[in-house]
């Protein structure tokens, strides 16, 4: 008498199921999919944690410089307005 689980030499049965071949194509398309998806995210993802740091040091800088040039600005316009009101001072003493 031979069984099911006797005869270990019977091929498989063909059915609806993917073979081995199938499975490891699978595998393999799953595995390249998943290294170029990681090396297109780690080329153009979101810097790194160094990177923003950098940008956000240069940001300050440029914007510091800016606030600067401002100020020296306004202050030299201070400057030319009390030069031109003592200007006018100076005008109006000599009439009269």
């Amino acid at each position: 008498m031979t069984g099911p689980g006797t005869a270990p030499d019977t091929p498989a049965p063909d059915g609806p199921g993917p073979s081995r071949r199938d499975v490891v194509e699978g595998l393999a398309v799953a595995v390249v999919a998943g290294v170029g998806g990681f090396a297109w995210f780690a080329a153009s993802g979101p810097p790194s944690e160094e990177e923003r740091e950098e940008l956000e040091d240069r940001l300050d800088d440029e914007q510091d410089e800016l606030e600067d040039r401002r100020e020296d600005d306004a202050d030299q316009d201070e400057d030319r307005d009390e030069d031109r009101d003592d200007e006018d001072r100076g005008q109006g003493r000599g009439r009269g």
